[in-house]
């Protein structure tokens, strides 16, 4: 028993010392040694070792200069705070891998001079968050440099005198830990952000995290991992991993802000594992972390993340997917296609021993192709709260993916908008979904913030591809209530080689209107590519305004429609909720045909979306761009189909990708649709049957059953045809 407990005591003591050995946050003692005997070994990680020695080098010929704050982002103060968190990074990281003292140094003073500063300040002056910083407008950034900041200390800690090193904590690095957990009056008090479920709240937990590590003060790190009260009942890096993911590992804000949160998941969750190996926190949750890397390079197209929710163009090659591909692999080297996405889309390694991991697998041809597969990811911490489902082609000549977003809201930076349709093709976004009203750091547009037009026309309802009722946004663009629902997925099937199928259901977005949608994918033997057929049913005990707007990529060709054109004088769709900033540039109604066709050119392929209509279906071209001043929103266009004095209606749509168009050689070909007719043939509560027919005689009848159930029969006789089925739906094809 003595022996045991001595044993017990010594283990503790050898790894309380060895957590206590420097580096040991992104790079280890043993990561150092292995990428200094490998120099010039591994040709594709020595270039990324220059870039970071440049980096060091063009520091060391700057003056040192921490500003007292003043402007919002991409301002001068702003921009020079975040180069010399990466200053210090470049400078710690160079010092361990050369051991040149002129690195540690510049490190150290650059702490000293903040230690100075940092003391004085008050809130940033800057007054766009409700949460501001001190060295930056919000305290997130505040956290991003906390997390870059501890690197650094990390790797030039055993070169301080214990003088600079007091400085340095007392005055500086403890106030900021202290700042990001509690705030100051007024800002975010009792814990507000740090124990918040939300990116937020990740970096803040790790920058408090590993800045303890780096610190040794296991008190800070158990607060990172358990919440300001150190329970894990109330928040915390624990918690966060818990809530945040879906089983699947998909990120409840979407996407774009998975490649943003991912970040300091990975982060922390290296130097944990570094230095709290017990935790295992790489296998924590069914390996969420990993799961959550794989989930997300799934999510993108073409390398450039799907863009619902608050979103812009970023893909593969961002920062923050170094860090996760990199640190992902090194935790789980079995997953050999996150090298081929480094291999392809990033070509940079992180300078630390998960980086050197990764390069050095890829030198010795260990790398598999990366893939892509139809799936459906689940939203909600049990999976239960809709999801987003994603079909891709299976043809390998092919190159598509259509999305349907079923999910909850997606917390700050979600979109009010349900049963969401996005189709990219070809490398191209045909049907777009907006994204955000942001520039970046660009400080002439609203201080590089989310400008007023994200909330009143990026966020709305009008501004996706989806049902809007009486031009009001979904919960009516209230967030508090947009919150407290979920979309449902009715069912998938990705199954079948000549159909793909996804259907999703919607009832709270509007009181008296509930929504359904279904969306197929559909090969068939007579069309040059897949076609798509997608029916959204709109139910309702009282009338409606119903519109489906249809956002777009590329240049308009032809409608199938006498139509008039604004020349002279634009007009407002509306006053609020989105229809404010859109123009009315062209309308009219189809009078001669149960069909409506709309072609546009986007870059080498026609598309052509015909749509069942009526003579009393109203048709629109919009713009966005209306009562805009500044030009903060993008010019996109639409194709709006309104149905009036509406209760129950069903939306029949067939999109189809045709021709070609070679501009160096000026010719086109088969620029015209093949479809029709789009006809639905019976429509009720329990089912909906449409019938695409094509020149030539060609046809598609695609049969749904609204409910889904896989065991119920189907025997509808409709226009002289009898259908017969089992489960969810029933595709036909004939001439």
């Amino acid at each position: 028993m003595k022996r045991t407990l001595f044993t017990c005591m010594l283990l503790c003591f050898i790894g309380s010392l060895w957590a206590q050995q420097h580096p040991s946050l992104l790079l280890t003692r043993e990561g150092v040694a292995e990428i200094r005997a490998n120099r010039g070994k591994v040709a594709a990680f020595d270039r990324s070792l220059e870039a970071t020695f440049a980096g060091a080098e063009k520091a060391l010929q700057l003056p040192i200069v921490v500003p007292v704050p003043k402007d919002g982002g991409g301002g001068y103060t702003h921009e020079q705070h975040k180069l010399n968190y990466y200053y210090m990074f470049d400078c710690g990281v160079a010092y361990q891998l050369s051991g040149e003292e002129k690195y540690a140094r510049y490190v150290v003073d650059m702490l000293l001079a903040y230690a100075k500063l940092y003391p004085t300040l008050g809130f940033h002056p800057m007054t766009l968050s409700k949460t501001p910083g001190r060295l930056f407008w919000q305290t997130l950034n505040e956290s991003v440099w906390l997390v870059h900041t501890a690197v650094a200390y990390d790797c030039v800690y055993d070169y301080l005198t214990e003088k600079e090193r007091r400085t340095i904590e007392e005055q500086l690095l403890r106030p900021v830990a202290d700042f990001i957990m509690n705030g100051l009056e007024g800002n975010c008090t009792n814990n507000a952000v740090f124990n918040r479920m939300h990116n937020h709240g990740t970096w803040a937990t790790a920058g408090v995290g590993m800045i303890g590590l780096a610190m040794g003060d296991q008190d800070l790190v158990d607060r990172a991992l358990y919440g300001s009260d150190k329970t894990g009942k109330n928040g915390g890096f624990i918690r966060q991993l818990d809530y945040l993911f879906s089983p699947d590992g998909y990120f409840t804000e979407g996407a774009y802000y998975q490649r943003y949160a991912i970040w300091p998941f990975v982060v922390f969750a290296q130097c944990i594992d570094n230095n709290r190996p017990e935790l295992k926190i790489f296998a924590y949750r069914d390996a969420i972390i990993p799961k959550a890397v794989a989930t997300l390079t799934q999510l993108a197209y073409e390398g450039r993340f799907l863009r619902f929710n608050d979103a812009l163009d970023k893909g593969y090659d961002a920062q923050e997917l170094i860090y996760a591909v990199d640190i992902a692999y090194n935790a789980d080297p079995s997953n050999k296609q996150l090298l081929d996405l480094a291999a392809r889309y990033q070509q940079k390694f992180l300078p630390t021993d998960a980086g050197y991991a990764v390069a050095r697998d890829i030198a010795r041809g260990e790398a598999e192709p990366l893939s892509f597969h139809s799936a459906l990811y689940r939203d909600g911490r049990n999976g239960d709260e809709g999801g987003v489902a994603a079909i891709r082609s299976t043809d390998p000549a092919l190159n598509s993916l259509l999305t349907l977003k079923a999910t909850s809201h997606g917390l700050s930076h979600g979109h009010y908008d349900k049963l969401t349709l996005a189709y990219y093709n070809n490398g191209d976004e045909i049907l777009k979904d907006y994204g955000a009203a942001r520039f970046i750091n660009i400080e002439a547009k609203y201080k590089g913030h989310y400008t007023l037009q994200n909330k009143s026309f990026a966020m709305q309802t009008v501004a996706h591809n989806t049902l809007v009722a009486d031009q009001r946004s979904h919960f009516d663009g209230k967030i508090k209530e947009s919150s407290k629902y979920h979309a449902e997925i009715v069912y998938t099937d990705f199954s079948q080689p000549e159909i793909q199928i996804m259907s999703a259901r919607e009832t709270h977005a509007y009181d008296q209107v509930q929504m359904q949608r279904t969306t197929a994918y559909i090969t068939t033997d007579f069309l040059q590519y897949p076609l798509i057929v997608d029916l959204f049913k709109a139910t309702s005990e009282t009338t409606h305004q119903y519109d489906l707007p249809f956002w777009y990529g590329g240049h308009m060709i032809s409608l199938s429609f006498p139509y008039e054109k604004a020349l002279t004088q634009l007009e407002v769709m509306g006053e609020k909720q989105g229809y404010e900033h859109l123009w009315r540039e062209a309308w009219g109604k189809n009078t001669t045909s149960n069909t409506t066709t709309f072609t546009w050119l986007q870059r080498d392929k026609f598309y052509s979306l015909s749509t069942a209509t009526t003579p009393d279906t109203e048709l629109y071209m919009v713009r966005a761009g209306a009562n805009d001043p500044d030009y903060h929103l993008r010019g996109e266009d639409a194709f709006l189909v309104r149905e009036k004095g509406r209760t129950n209606h069903t939306f029949a749509t067939a999109l189809e990708t045709h021709g070609t168009y070679d501009l160096q050689v000026e010719q086109s070909a088969n620029l015209t649709a093949s479809c029709r007719e789009v006809k639905v043939i019976y429509d009720t509560p329990e089912a909906t049957i449409v019938r695409v027919s094509f020149k030539d005689g060609q046809q598609v009848t695609l049969c749904v059953a609204w409910e889904g159930d896989a065991d119920r029969r189907y025997r509808i006789k409709a226009e002289g045809e009898r259908f017969e089925w089992k489960g969810a739906y029933h595709l036909v094809q004939n001439k």
